[in-house]
């Protein structure tokens, strides 16, 4: 065989060793960002075990790095503390030097206690450090983590910060402060207020009985059953929302904003599909290159945008006033003292019978209405450089000037609210 042939034979054959030892968890690739280079090597792991006595300060303070940190709120006046250590050596006698001088510290102070280790002090770290800890309930949590999962349950007051880590709250007495980045979060039953903060994740909320303030970036936002006011800060954000009593206030960009059984919400999308199902209250959105459909609205609707399609179906308040361009707008089963402003697209309209006046300005756009049934209203209709279609039995005024033919019917219904359509260059239909 030629050297080049067995240089490959015996590479083949240190690969399929090795990948079998990783494989059957006989070695492990380990690699930390602090190092300089990837150590495979074998996995230890250790444990310490530590019980505090009272009396406690208000604050417990968890300060680690690059480990996982479980923390419990219990009935029990102790705490406890389980400190895990993993550590990544070629020999088991170099893990266990390395465990016996990784220790945990615990530093007293009148207002605090703060648990954490000593990792900084090793050159070449390879090892990963964790704690699972129990607190009385009462007490308020601190927490500064990175690279690992922090699950924190059943406290008073909770501060956490984990970058680059999974994190899970639940049942959290008063209120919630929390940022991470990178991995997914899951906040249920919050008791007061939550302040998060987030990015390249997934984030789940729920339950809350306070205000609840999200700042996210590139990912999706699901929340539901929140009390009070909620504030969502999103960019490249997918927002979805549902059973949220408000006011909620959203901004995103670039993704989709979804919305059930919402109080009154108002959303800033740039360039965002927005759907919202079932609202109270009012319904105010501003969004550019995009589309807006609503269904199910008690409460008013104001939408401005630029080339926005948009589609509205049972809607009832005061007010409607809707601006667009480019796009279409269409909407049925809707009441309210309805303005549209539209240029560049076609505006479909089968109003309740009304009980305010209906007004319609295009420009390059086409009015299609479906008469209310069984009513006369006073009605106007006028088109520069365009035709009107008038599709009712009843005959009309016409008159025509300048390029401009308008058409009036049931002027003398002067008690009942008004129609006034207008556009120019396109066709006005109003049908049966």
């Amino acid at each position: 065989m030629k050297a080049k042939e067995i240089i490959l034979l015996i590479l083949i054959i240190v690969v399929g060793v090795s990948f079998h030892q990783l494989y059957t968890g006989k070695i492990d690739v380990y690699f930390d960002f602090e190092d300089d280079f990837i150590i495979v090597s074998n996995e230890y792991d250790y444990e310490d075990y530590q019980e505090l006595e009272p009396p406690f300060p208000p604050l417990i303070q968890v300060s680690n790095s690059h480990g996982d940190i479980e923390i419990l709120g219990t009935d029990d006046e102790k705490i406890t503390v389980s400190h895990r250590k993993k550590v990544w050596r070629r020999k088991e006698e170099d893990a266990q030097k390395i465990a016996d001088e990784l220790t945990m510290n615990v530093q007293k102070e009148a207002d605090r206690w703060t648990i954490s280790t000593n990792r900084d002090e090793f050159r070449r770290k390879n090892i990963r450090t964790s704690f699972i800890i129990s607190v009385p309930s009462r007490m308020d949590v601190e927490v500064r983590n990175s690279y690992g999962t922090v699950d924190v349950a059943n406290v008073k007051n909770a501060d956490i910060t984990n970058r680059h880590g999974e994190t899970i709250v639940s049942d959290i007495a008063g209120e919630l402060f929390l940022k991470n980045s990178y991995r997914d979060v899951e906040v249920k039953n919050i008791d007061s207020d939550i302040y998060l903060e987030s990015n390249n994740s997934s984030v789940f909320v729920s339950r809350v009985k306070g205000k609840a303030h999200i700042v996210h970036r590139y990912g999706k936002i699901y929340a539901n059953n929140i009390s009070k006011d909620v504030k969502v800060e999103g960019s490249h954000s997918d927002v979805n929302g549902e059973n949220l009593k408000g006011p909620l206030e959203i901004e995103s960009s670039y993704r989709k904003i979804f919305l059930m059984d919402v109080g009154p919400t108002k959303i800033i999308g740039h360039s965002c599909e927005i759907e919202v199902e079932r609202a109270e209250e009012y319904l105010d959105i501003k969004d550019n290159y995009g589309k807006v459909k609503v269904t199910d609205l008690k409460g008013n609707l104001v939408i401005d945008g630029k080339n926005l399609e948009i589609s509205g179906r049972t809607i009832v308040g005061e007010k409607i006033d809707i601006k667009s361009s480019y796009r279409n707008i269409e909407l049925s089963e809707f009441s309210g003292k309805t303005t549209i402003v539209l240029s560049h697209g076609e505006v479909t309209l089968e109003p309740y019978p009304l009980t305010y006046p209906l007004e319609v300005r295009g420009d390059y756009s086409t009015i299609k209405l479906s008469w209310p049934l069984g009513k006369k209203y006073p009605f106007e209709a006028r088109v520069k450089n365009g035709d009107i279609e008038w599709g009712l039995p009843e005959e009309v005024s016409i008159q025509e000037e300048d390029h401009t033919r308008t058409i009036k019917a049931f002027i003398e219904a002067i008690e009942s609210p008004s129609i006034f359509l207008y556009t120019s260059y396109r066709t006005i239909w109003v049908t049966e």
